[in-house]
């Protein structure tokens, strides 16, 4: 496929980002809603594309591995709302939202039209295509299940540059997200003002970028350094109200059947191992949205699937016997590895399945092929950091910050024996 945009090394779909096995392509999907039109249309394209699974990203989106395109794809994607009508544009439509947004029993604002209206204006305005790739935007709407920091668990945090979390039934707090963590700004917004907000910083964003003399596009972490949180707010226009509102969240696994505020519906969440599944897995969950909910599917910011509006559970469940409802499967991360990736040291995804038939403890393991750590934006309970032994493939083993020892892959059983006896 010719590059319809230039590439850039977030993968996105109007241009190929290479990797060792091929190449990568990502379906943004803003809030991780799909219509069960929209997922059939995906499982179309897949098939056309020979690819035989796809993988939930861990910002919600659709990502596929050595895959090639064609225009006619593209416009499909165009006509069912999956892809930019503005291709120059398209990676920028990277808004999160919590999976429960609307269903969630303890939110305090449905999120998910504020998440239409901020992809509406990303689409219709060119000029943010002068924005760095990773600029991101997300939307807590202070349910039980939160993106942002409110979670106890600091592996569940997901951080958006631009964030705004709701604080009552109208009212939003802003912070802006670098290097994993948020910056409080003491900036209340109304919810009807969430779109104009974002256009004003998205304005002074563009204009430091276009100012700046770096090598590459500057992101918000050097914004954050050059001209400080109240630097970013003074030229915004944006006036100080109060000190930042910490709402704190009781948050339950998101894996299996839980509650939704409306009565006698409920939403069931499906464990991914790394967030994967087949196409054939994929066509499955549809043909049981369309039967038993709402004709929805919800991708997840954890690498899982929810489907929301179930009246039938038990009967779902039994539907659901070829996957995994266990929060040990979706509390493990791992990237690309070897050989997609040239920068691992190890085959992390084998290592990572392998790994999961052993603990017995649902403890985030972000297993990474090198220090960038792609996998996981947020601190993980246990990390293995690929690297070299003796010529042969070894993990470094860190519980939080501290390195508790250096293991050889082939004794992969050691290292789940030590993560098991930290938690029994």
């Amino acid at each position: 496929m010719s590059e319809l945009v230039s590439a850039n090394p977030c993968p996105g779909l109007f241009y190929e980002t290479p990797a060792q096995d091929g190449i990568l392509m990502r379906i943004r999907v803003p809030g991780g809603i799909l219509t069960v039109a929209q997922a059939s249309a995906i499982a179309e394209i897949t098939d056309r594309w020979k690819t035989s699974t796809i993988q939930v990203t861990n910002r919600a989106n659709l990502q596929f591995r050595a895959v090639s395109s064609a225009p006619e794809i593209f416009e499909i994607l165009k006509n069912i709302g999956l892809a930019a009508k503005n291709a120059q544009v398209d990676h920028l439509r990277n808004v999160m939202a919590s999976p429960t947004a609307g269903i969630d029993p303890s939110e305090l604002i449905d999120t998910r039209s504020l998440v239409q209206d901020i992809d509406t204006y990303i689409q219709s305005t060119p000029e943010l295509a002068g924005l760095p790739p990773k600029f991101s935007i997300g939307i807590d709407g202070g349910g039980q299940v939160s993106i942002g920091t409110r979670s106890e668990q600091a592996w569940q945090h997901r951080y958006n540059e631009i964030q705004l979390s709701a604080i009552s039934s109208n009212q939003l707090q802003l912070a802006f997200a670098a290097d994993k963590q948020l910056y409080e700004t003491g900036v209340v917004i109304d919810a009807t003002e969430c779109v104009s907000a974002i256009a004003t910083l998205a304005k002074v964003y563009l204009s430091y970028v276009q100012q700046s003399q770096r090598p590459k596009k500057p992101r918000m972490r050097d914004m954050l350094k050059d001209w400080g949180v109240q630097g970013i707010l003074d030229r915004a226009g944006f006036a100080t109200f109060s000190t930042a509102i910490s709402l704190k969240s009781e948050i339950a696994s998101l894996i299996g059947v839980h509650a939704q505020k409306q009565a006698g519906l409920f939403y069931i969440g499906i464990a991914l191992p790394l967030g994967q599944l087949s196409i054939a897995q994929f066509q499955h969950l549809i043909e049981l949205a369309k039967t038993y909910g709402s004709g929805e599917i919800r991708l997840t910011p954890w690498q899982s699937i929810i489907l929301p509006n179930i009246a039938d559970p038990s009967t779902v469940l039994q539907e659901l016997s070829g996957f995994s409802i266990d929060p040990i499967q979706s509390s493990i991360v791992a990237c690309a590895g070897k050989p997609g990736c040239a920068s691992a040291e190890t085959h992390t995804q084998a290592d990572a399945h392998a790994l999961t038939q052993s603990l017995k403890h649902p403890i985030n393991v972000h297993i990474t092929g090198c220090p960038k750590g792609c996998a996981q934006p947020s601190p993980a309970d246990i990390t293995l950091l690929g690297t070299r032994m003796e010529q042969s493939e070894a993990y470094y083993l860190f519980a939080g910050e501290e390195l508790l020892t250096e293991q050889p892959v082939s004794d992969l059983s050691t290292i789940a024996q030590l993560i098991n006896a930290r938690y029994d």
